[in-house]
């Protein structure tokens, strides 16, 4: 076994394994976040998939994130938003100048030939008029640079000035004496579906679930970690961990320290 090649013991093994995918999920976090200019300790983390809520709260705590959110049914929350998402399609059109004064005028030729394209294959997809909505865009860089940032056109907005802000808000500092060039056109085009109405249900409030409680474990280190079925948990129903939460397409881990309770979606809070 890998224990025995590594002369350790069976269980940290197993700890080293869930340190790497730890390791890898916090990596890629980072990049969504701390890369662009956003702070985790600012955000909600949403986790997911079969196996999200077991690293939800170690993730959590190595980026600072104070609380973490897990759906109602984790599991298939993939399989949900493709079956409630809007009609997503994206336009590009390469452009590669610097901006001047004319800049302006000229993106704004070029996208109203694009968002008729998008009006058509909207149409083409079943979409009504008024589910129709349009984004326009551009990638943009300093002249020179190798990497560019996406900047939303908005009316008469100045492209070099909101470009100036972004670049100072995902980089901490901006080059405003130096030429801004645009180097692409986007337009993304949305098509909104109907979405099914979700209701909050009442709480019941509690500090306790005591239905909700099937047994406990004794984990390898001596912790005892009290198990709960999930669909046994009504709203409001509060806990502390450690506990594991069983589910059919998840399973949750609350890790010593954080509490859990149950929304009024039935989305499972965990809070440090």
């Amino acid at each position: 076994t890998l224990a025995n090649a590594m002369k350790i013991t069976l269980e940290e093994a197993a700890q080293g394994i869930i340190d790497v995918a730890n390791a890898n999920i916090d990596r890629a976090l980072r990049r969504v976040s701390v890369a662009r200019g956003y702070d985790p300790r600012n955000f909600t983390l949403v986790a997911f998939g079969g196996a999200g809520g077991l690293h939800a709260c170690a993730v959590a705590a190595n980026l600072e994130i104070p609380r973490v959110l897990i759906p109602r049914y984790p599991g298939v929350l993939c399989a949900l938003g493709l079956l409630m998402a809007d009609v997503t399609l994206d336009y590009n059109y390469s452009v590669l100048r610097v901006v001047d004064e004319g800049t302006s005028a000229a993106l704004a030729s070029l996208a109203t030939g694009m968002i008729a394209q998008a009006h058509a294959d909207l149409t083409w997809e079943g979409i009504l008029e008024t589910h129709k909505q349009y984004h326009v865009s551009v990638d943009a860089r300093y002249q020179g640079q190798a990497y560019e940032l996406n900047i939303p056109l908005e009316g008469e907005e100045d492209i070099r000035n909101a470009f100036h802000v972004a670049h100072e808000r995902t980089y901490g500092h901006a080059m405003t004496g130096r030429p801004v060039e645009v180097v692409n056109l986007r337009v993304q085009a949305i098509g909104l579906i109907d979405h099914p109405e979700l209701t909050v249900e009442e709480s019941l409030g509690g500090e306790f679930v005591a239905d909700g409680l099937i047994g406990e474990k004794k984990s390898p280190d001596g912790t005892r970690l009290a198990l709960y079925k999930r669909e046994q948990m009504p709203p409001g129903a509060r806990f502390i961990g450690p506990a594991l939460i069983f589910q059919l397409d998840s399973t949750t881990y609350v890790a010593p320290g954080w509490s859990a309770r149950v929304d009024g979606y039935r989305n499972l809070i965990l809070e440090q």
